[in-house]
C-alpha cells in the first residue's frame, strides 16, 4: 500500500510541474501542497511550492513559509533551492539577514555549478561581505559564472581582472558583456580599445563602443561621446552633436557634462549665448562636487558679464572657498585675495588671506607667490603688509 501512495504522489507531481510550466499556478498549488504533505521526500515538489509563496504565484506570498520548504529541500542537496536559502540570507528574507550563511549556502550550490551561486559568491568575495575579501578567488568565481551566461559576472570579473592588473582578461569579459548588451561592459571595452590596454588599440572600435553604451544609457560614455565631438577626437567634429551628448549626460545628473554645458551658453558655442542658463548648470554641476563648475561661478558672481545677472561676492567667496578646500591652487589665491581686500567676507583677515597664499604658492601658483612676497610678520608672529 505504502508504495502505491508514493507512486501515486509522483504522478500527482508530474502533473503539478506540467501546470506550473504552463503558468497554471491556482490549479497546481493545492497538488503541490498534497505532494508536500504525503511525500516528504519529493524535495523538488518542496523547491516548487516555496517558489509560489516567495514570489506570490497564484498564493499570496508567504515568505516565512516559503524558507522553511527552500531550507528544507537545500539540506537534501535541491541545488536551485539551495540559492534561495543564500538569496534569503542575503536579503533578509524569511529569516534575519546574515550574510555568512548566506556565503555557506551559495558556496555549497557554486561546487554543483548553480550559475547564479558562482556569481553571488564571487560577489561576496569581491566585497568582502560575508567572508574575507579576496580579489583572485572573486575573479574565479565570476569567471565561472560568466562562462554559464551570468552578464553580470561578465561585469564584475572584468571589474576583479582589472583590479589585479589582467587587462587582457579584463578585455576578453567586457567584450563578452558588451555583445549581452551590458552598457558598463560597451563602455569599459571602449576604454580597453582607445588606450590599446588589454585588446589592439583600435579608434575605430572604441568610439562604435562609446556610442553603443550612451545610446544605451552609460553616461560617462556619453561625456564621452560629447568630448570626442567638441574636439574632433576619433570622428568629424560636430558642435551639435556634443551638445546633443552634453546634455543628455548633464539630464542625467553629471557634473562633467553640466560644467560642460554652462562653457558652451556662456560662450556661445553651439548654442545662443546665455549667461543665465549657464550659471543654472554651474551651479547643478558645483553642488555635485564639480571643481571648475565651483570657480566659474566664483568667477561669474565676482565680476558679472551679463547685466542680468547681480553681483553676489558672499556666494563668490563660499564657492572660492569650495574649491580652495577641495585643492585648487588658483581658488586658494582667490581666497586669499578675498580675505585680504574684505570680499565677501564681514571682517578682512590678513592671518587668513596670507595662509591661503601661501598654500596656493606652495601648490605651484604663481600670483600667490608674489602675494606672499607683500607679507610679514610682526612682534609676536601677526602677519602684517610690509611698508612700501
Amino acid at each position: 500500500m505504502a508504495d502505491y501512495k508514493i507512486n501515486q504522489y509522483r504522478g500527482v507531481y508530474k502533473r503539478a510541474f506540467e501546470l506550473y510550466e504552463a503558468e497554471k499556478f491556482k490549479e497546481c498549488l493545492p497538488m503541490f501542497e498534497l505532494v508536500v504533505q504525503n511525500d516528504p521526500e519529493n524535495y523538488n515538489a518542496q523547491f516548487y511550492l516555496a517558489e509560489m509563496l516567495y514570489y506570490g504565484k497564484g498564493v499570496s506570498k508567504n515568505i516565512k513559509r516559503a524558507f522553511s520548504l527552500y531550507m528544507g529541500a537545500a539540506v537534501h542537496k535541491n541545488i536551485d533551492a539551495a540559492y534561495m536559502v543564500g538569496m534569503c540570507y542575503l536579503e533578509g528574507n524569511g529569516i534575519m539577514q546574515d550574510s555568512t550563511q548566506a556565503v555557506a549556502w551559495f558556496t555549497e550550490a557554486a561546487k554543483y555549478a548553480h550559475p547564479l551561486s558562482q556569481y553571488y559568491l564571487g560577489l561576496a568575495y569581491m566585497k568582502g561581505e560575508g567572508i574575507a575579501k579576496d580579489i583572485p578567488r572573486a575573479a574565479s568565481w565570476l569567471v565561472h559564472a560568466a562562462k554559464q551566461g551570468i552578464v553580470d559576472a561578465k561585469r564584475d570579473g572584468g571589474i576583479c581582472y582589472e583590479e589585479l592588473g589582467k587587462m587582457k582578461g579584463a578585455a576578453t569579459l567586457y567584450l563578452a558583456g558588451a555583445e549581452d548588451g551590458d552598457a558598463y561592459c560597451m563602455e569599459k571595452i571602449a576604454d580597453c580599445y582607445a588606450d590599446g590596454n588589454g585588446a589592439l588599440q583600435s579608434t575605430e572600435l572604441a568610439v562604435h563602443y562609446y556610442e553603443l553604451a550612451a545610446e544605451n544609457g552609460n553616461v560617462e560614455a556619453q561625456v564621452k561621446m560629447a568630448n570626442r565631438y567638441f574636439k574632433g577626437n576619433g570622428v568629424t567634429q560636430s558642435i551639435d552633436k556634443a551638445i546633443f551628448w552634453y546634455q543628455k549626460a548633464a539630464n542625467n545628473d553629471n557634473a562633467e557634462a553640466q560644467n560642460a554645458l554652462a562653457e558652451c551658453y556662456h560662450l556661445g558655442d553651439g548654442v545662443p549665448k546665455n549667461d543665465i542658463t549657464a550659471l543654472s548648470w554651474w551651479e547643478k554641476a558645483a553642488e555635485k562636487g564639480n571643481v571648475d563648475a565651483m570657480i566659474h561661478l566664483a568667477e561669474n558672481l565676482t565680476d558679472p558679464t551679463d547685466d542680468n545677472i547681480d553681483k553676489d561676492l558672499v556666494t563668490a567667496k563660499m564657492w572660492w572657498s569650495k574649491a580652495a578646500e577641495a585643492g585648487d591652487a588658483y581658488a586658494m589665491y582667490r581666497l586669499g585675495d578675498c580675505y585680504e581686500k574684505g570680499i565677501g567676507v564681514s571682517v578682512i583677515s590678513l592671518d587668513d588671506a596670507f595662509q591661503w597664499y601661501r598654500l596656493s604658492s606652495q601648490n605651484g601658483n604663481e600670483d600667490a607667490t608674489e602675494a606672499c612676497k607683500r607679507f610679514s610678520r610682526g612682534i609676536g608672529g601677526k602677519v602684517k603688509i610690509k611698508k612700501k
